[in-house]
């Protein structure tokens, strides 16, 4: 079910269950290692944040305890502005680690109103944690320890968020869908994936070509940066002159400056090139989470180990690439096993990961691909 009526409106589907269970996993492991021998108190606002407060108490790892606390802010898809407390807290504060536990934090003045409250029962700290953050609509100075996930100025419900009582038991979380949205049509990310000579570069082009993607491959995005001179380019020439990896929260920085330039509107992305490992792959995904935007699809071209090295050789002896020998290509084939090969095993967990034969006519590869694009 990728689009619902509630109330009148429609809505579609923005972030699967999977994804959210997922990234509440990541977030209580974050939080049991932060929290270990406080025995936090999580005070979950109710009604919205009762799903995600007991899916996370069931992720800690830790000895916590829970009370709720019941404010209403909302009437329809807008906020009134009024907060109004329905049931108050019971529990001695004095001296506990108090963790409010939010759904979705917008202008942050219930917030401020808790954090008042809250702090006249002398509490030993208080920290927030909210499953979604509208950044764009933060009108309080407020401190979020804890976000699952930042998301655009839209409305949005399921998972515990209601409009008007409706929709709270959905397991996914769905976004409201404009009145003159006729067909709705998701942003389609893309990693491209295979070992040096699977032909990421040629399929990429024609997915290009025929879906309108943007195209950020990382050798070509660092070259521009460190040619255009930005600051970025220059802290990323500084590492490379002095033979040293470029970190990758520095890399993500730089990829997140390309994608930010294609605007809101686009099509989607083509990652060639990154990620490389887990951590990068963690680090992307939580790029485009900021963002409201996701990966779609990991796409995998396999192509056997003799086939690579004949291609590989041979683009070489046609282009004269200086690392396109025998003894290279080996050194190259034992890093992507042993560094990169495990990420399709952490796609596949994504529940993202499709594995497209990359031996045989390039017409056969594109149409498996387009196979792909075409379902999600």
């Amino acid at each position: 079910m990728s689009c619902i009526k509630i109330n009148g409106r429609r809505f579609r589907v923005s972030i699967p269950e999977a994804e959210i269970k997922n990234r509440i996993k990541q977030l209580a492991k974050e939080m049991s290692k932060d929290l270990e021998g406080k025995n936090p108190l999580f005070l979950g606002v109710l009604n919205g944040s009762f799903i995600f407060a007991a899916d996370l108490m069931r992720e800690m790892t830790i000895p916590c305890e829970i009370s709720f606390v019941k404010l209403a802010s909302y009437q329809g898809t807008t906020s009134t502005g009024k907060i109004t407390e329905v049931i108050g807290i019971n529990e001695d504060l004095s001296g506990r680690t108090v963790v409010i536990v939010e759904d979705i934090v917008e202008s942050g003045a219930t917030m401020k109103r808790m954090i008042e409250q809250l702090g006249t029962r002398n509490p030993e700290s208080v920290r927030i944690c909210t499953l979604f953050f509208k950044p764009d609509k933060l009108k309080e100075d407020l401190n979020l320890d804890y976000v699952a996930f930042r998301i655009p100025d839209d409305f949005i419900l399921g998972y515990g968020l209601d409009f008007d009582q409706a929709g709270r038991g959905l397991k996914d979380v769905y976004t409201i869908v404009n009145d003159e949205e006729k067909e709705i049509k998701q942003m389609k990310n893309i990693v491209i994936f295979g070992a040096p000579g699977s032909g990421k570069g040629t399929q990429s082009d024609k997915m290009i070509e025929k879906y309108g993607l943007n195209h950020i491959s990382t050798g070509d995005v660092l070259r521009a940066e460190i040619k255009n001179g930005t600051e970025l380019g220059k802290t990323a020439k500084g590492y490379i002159d002095n033979g040293q990896l470029i970190p990758d929260d520095l890399m993500v920085s730089i990829l997140a400056s390309v994608y930010d330039s294609f605007g809101r509107d686009h099509k989607g992305v083509i990652f060639d090139g990154f990620p490389r490992t887990i951590p990068q792959a963690e680090a992307l995904k939580q790029m485009l989470d900021e963002r409201g935007d996701k990966v779609a699809a990991m796409i995998e071209l396999d192509v056997p180990e003799e086939e690579l090295m004949k291609r590989l050789i041979l683009r070489g002896q046609q282009s004269g690439r200086a690392d396109d020998n025998e003894e290279t290509i080996k050194k190259r084939l034992v890093v992507y096993h042993s560094q990169t090969q495990p990420l399709i095993e952490w796609y596949k967990k994504e529940g993202i990961h499709y594995h497209i034969n990359g031996l045989g006519e390039l017409d056969r590869i594109f149409a498996d691909i387009c196979e792909v694009i075409d379902s999600i």
